[in-house]
Order: C-alpha cells, then structure tokens, then sequence
C-alpha cells in the first residue's frame, strides 16, 4: 500500500506531501490521521518552516467521499479536518501552501490554516458545501472571515464559485501567482527565514494568530515582547548582525 504522505528535509524546511494521486489527494480519514502525526512528528527545534503540498500537480480534491455517509457521522471528518488545521495554526514555524491544481472543500480549509498561499497558474480553488447540503464548521467560517472578507466568504461558501488562481489572489486567497509548478516558489521562501530567530518567529506567528483571535491581550504580548527583547538567543543575534555590517 502507498504511502499516504510523504516527508521531506532539505535545510531546515519540512515538506509535507500529500500522496493519493489516484484520487488527486483527496483528504480520506486515514490522510488526515496519517497527516496530524507527522505535523506532531516531523516538526524538530532545528525546522525554520514547513510546507505542504500535493503530489502529481494536485493539492487536494478535498474531503474523500468514500469515508462520508450524509449523516451525522460526517461530524467525524470536520473533526479530522478541524485537528489538522489547529495542528498547523499553533505551529511555531511559518507553514506555506504550495498549490497546484484542485483546492477543494476541506482542503480549502487546510490551505487558509497555513500561513501563506503559493499557488500555479493552474490552481482553481471551490467549497461545493452548499451543493452537498452542508453548513460548512462555524468555527472554520469564523477564521475564512477574518481573513477574506464577508463577500469572498459569500462567493466561495455560499454560492460555492470557482475561483481561478488571478483571482484568487485578488481576493487574498494566496500571496503569490507563479509560473510552472508551484512547490519551488515555495522552498524560497521557505528558505529566505532560514538565518531568523526561532523564539522571535514563533512569537510573532503567535500575536498575529492572537490579533485574529477573539482573546488578544495587549497587556499579555508586552510581556513576551519585553521577555523576547532581553533574551539571550536575540543578544546573540544582533552581536552577529552588528559583525555581519561591519560594525
């Protein structure tokens, strides 16, 4: 049996891939189980990011309907999917979508969880919820909101339209368009944080994901920010930039 991801390193990135070709990656509940280990597993104190991506110029068909039933027990894929993405939010390394092909449902879901978008020309991203009579997880919405805009949100979970790659990232969807495949856009620049601060990284990703959130306290993030300026990974830091200018 093929495996269900596969996992690369390469200085310090981490790269996911989905691996189910046969039905362009679509997310069955052994993908997602298979996929939330390795984001426990694969992510180490020396990984400056992480990508995730699709094998055979596909991100993911999203939610595999072989494991649905349309009833009730359908609650066990939100929860699947809904694992996944919280998994790659509290991560403390930047996690980049590297898209090509279908992003749909599900995997939707999982793409805006990462932190940035790279998407080839031949992306198309879709949430067919309303066809398949489903409310779409609230708390999912929520974020897709805040991120988006009500009438993204509307376009895409409402009246379920296709969006290309041009527009998507007219709508915010994805931060960069590229030529070819887009898996190499993202190796660099998953590769151009390689020299930054682990603790100054991962608290930064932290107060953004706070700033969306609903329980941000300015007070709190003062802390952290004066506990993060007298460190002695920062002290560090700024000796070797002070050495690296010439100073």
């Amino acid at each position: 049996m093929a495996e269900l991801i596969r996992v690369a390193h390469q200085e310090g990135v981490v790269s996911i891939f989905l691996n189910r070709p046969e039905r362009r990656n679509a997310l069955s509940l052994a993908l997602l189980n298979t996929l939330s280990d390795a984001l426990s597993r694969e992510i180490g104190d020396d990984t400056s990011a992480l990508i995730v991506s699709g094998v055979d110029g596909s991100f993911s068909a999203g939610a595999d309907l072989s494991d649905l039933t349309g009833t009730l027990e359908d609650l066990g894929m939100d929860d699947a999917i809904a694992e996944v993405t919280r998994k790659i939010r509290d991560l403390p390394v930047p996690v980049i979508a590297a898209i090509d092909g279908p992003c749909l449902g599900g995997a939707f879901d999982l793409a805006l969880s990462c932190d940035l978008r790279i998407a080839s020309k031949d992306a198309f991203f879709q949430v067919p919820a309303t066809r398949l009579g489903l409310l779409y997880n609230p708390r999912s919405i929520v974020r897709w909101r805040q991120l988006l805009g009500r009438d993204a949100v509307f376009r895409l979970l409402v009246l379920g339209e296709r969006f290309d790659a041009n527009a998507a990232l007219q709508t915010g969807i994805v931060s960069h368009v590229v030529e070819g495949a887009s898996y190499p856009a993202a190796l660099v620049v998953a590769q151009a944080g390689l020299e930054n601060i682990r603790l100054a990284v991962a608290a930064s990703k932290r107060l953004l994901n706070a700033i969306d959130g609903i329980d941000f306290d300015p007070g709190e993030w003062e802390k952290q920010r004066r506990a993060l300026l007298s460190s002695p990974e920062r002290k560090t830091a700024v000796i070797n930039e002070k050495k690296r200018r010439g100073y």
